[in-house]
């Protein structure tokens, strides 16, 4: 299956070359000069109120220190800012305004408890306009289109729900064991092919047995696709906006770029979309939640077929990429802290013995399994800038103006890893949770905000709908590779290879 990679796109004809350097460069000038100018032009004094914010370029504001340069280096960069500048502060990159809450107190006020204008998203003209057709839930804007795929990810993902996908995820668990066992080194992959098969499981009532399943393969292209287009600062149009309507030549032909991601994906998503109908009309359907789906008549929703299919699509997309990065992180961190691996070796042992393996019933007697997987998800949320809220009103917040229009972010990378918090913050220490003793979902609308044991869930009207899911399929999996598994450094030449500890993708 093509990826982005495959998709035709190769250097620019020389005439383009040349026409753009006789052209792009005024234009780039004038440009920049509007989205310097816009703001101020508008001779609003209160945007002298804005939140403190660090010094940036001409035109561009911080492109270069976030978006446009390296991300690697985003985390820091947006610590160093929040001890610098406070709980609430303030980048500018073009003519966008971001803002960034970097205490639990302002999440908690903002996003939580103003959520009514909080909660929609930037534009973003390659990434959902063109490449999702508008129908990809986690780019919508907030409104009632919005409010409609959120409801039917609701009905699949709620707690109640969620215990009906109990027996599949153990049998992916078992299998998951399995393949660790015989083919080790193939890791990555089996926690993939897990995460896939649970949630192609329960959306669409198929399972994949290898790896090598087309299906899998199918699913994963599109996630890699939308991971690229979707980073931050990966196209210029989806950090300027306001460029969408000038020639796109200029700007790397994103509209064009865009088109041939939709043509790769969307038949994807549509093929099982319109296989499931088949199955149904034949009645060879499984129990699955697409087969519900269909039957409740999503055109009376106000959904089309390619919505119906983006929106089953989203779902699996996402329970493909975070579980399967979790447990990967997970297996990373274990074989840099072997002490916290033979900790929880020695609680499983304890609770479990050696004659089975965890199930269910023992999560709540293994609470260092559960401080596990808090401090991975503290350490390492799902990406390195986090999910864009913005702001459908002007706003005031303990005397900072908050635009309408602007890009609100949890400054997660602040927050968890904040010392006041969290002693010595960079280093995996599962003990710090060991009096968090409910699942993550409880926390996420718990009064004290300070009492939240991580934010990588984000907060508001966006939080992740696939807690539940996810949480259970850590506990499973997790509790099962401690109570089966060493995990060491691999000898290369009679000498351990370090792995580091990067952000891992699923």
């Amino acid at each position: 299956m093509a990826s982005l990679s495959e998709l035709g796109f190769g250097p620019l004809p020389l005439w383009q070359v040349l026409f753009g350097g006789l052209v792009i460069i005024p234009a780039t000038l004038l440009l920049g000069f509007w989205f310097w100018a816009t703001p101020n032009l508008l001779k609003d004094s209160r945007r002298k109120h804005l939140p403190p914010r660090p010094r940036g370029l001409p035109f561009i504001g911080n492109y270069f220190d976030l978006a446009g340069g390296n991300g690697d280096a985003t985390p820091d960069k947006v610590r160093e800012w929040a001890q610098k500048y406070g709980d609430v502060f303030y980048t500018k990159i073009g003519g966008s305004d971001y803002i960034w809450l970097s205490s639990p107190k302002a999440v908690k006020d903002l996003l939580d408890r103003r959520s009514a204008i909080y909660s929609s998203r930037p534009p973003a003209p390659l990434a959902h306009d063109v490449a999702s057709a508008g129908r990809r839930q986690l780019f919508m804007p907030y409104g009632p289109n919005y409010r409609t795929v959120r409801k039917i990810s609701h009905a699949l993902l709620n707690i109640t729900k969620t215990t009906e996908y109990q027996p599949v995820q153990n049998l992916e668990s078992e299998q998951l064991l399995f393949d660790l066992l015989h083919d080790p080194d193939r890791f990555y992959d089996h926690n993939r092919r897990y995460s896939a098969s649970v949630i192609l499981s329960v959306t669409y009532g198929h399972r994949i047995g290898t790896w090598d399943n087309p299906l899998a393969k199918s699913v994963y292209a599109v996630v890699n696709n939308m991971q690229n287009y979707a980073a931050p600062g990966a196209w210029m149009v989806d950090t300027f906006p306001s460029i969408q309507n000038l020639p796109q030549m200029f700007f790397g032909n994103w509209r064009t770029f865009g088109k041939k991601c939709h043509e790769h994906d969307a038949p994807i998503y549509l093929r099982l979309w319109n296989d499931l109908k088949k199955e149904v009309e034949d009645g060879t359907a499984n129990r699955c939640f697409c087969k519900d789906f269909y039957e409740s008549d999503p055109e009376k929703q106000g959904l089309d077929t390619l919505q119906a299919a983006y929106q089953a699509g989203g779902l699996v997309e996402a329970g493909s990429e975070t579980t399967s990065a979790a447990l990967n992180t997970f297996l990373n961190f274990a074989t840099l802290n072997p002490h916290v691996l033979k900790k929880a070796q020695e609680d499983v042992d304890r609770v479990v013995g050696s004659d089975r393996y965890p199930t269910w019933e023992d999560e709540e007697n293994l609470p260092y399994i559960r401080a596990i997987i808090k401090e991975l998800l503290r350490m390492r949320p799902p990406n390195k800038v986090g999910m864009h809220h913005a702001t459908t009103d002007d706003d005031w917040y303990e005397g900072k103006f908050i635009p309408k229009g602007s890009v609100v972010l949890i400054n997660w990378w602040h927050i968890n890893y904040d010392p006041a918090r969290y002693e010595s913050p960079f280093e995996f220490k599962p003990e710090r949770y060991l009096g968090y003793d409910l699942p993550a979902a409880s926390y996420l609308n718990i009064a004290d905000p300070n009492q939240r044991d991580h934010f990588s869930y984000g907060a508001g009207r966006r939080v992740c709908p696939g807690v539940h899911v996810a949480e259970k399929s850590l506990y499973l999996n997790i509790s099962r590779i401690v109570w089966g598994f060493n995990i060491s450094k691999k000898i290369v030449n009679g000498k351990p290879i370090d792995p580091g500890s990067p952000m891992v993708p699923g």
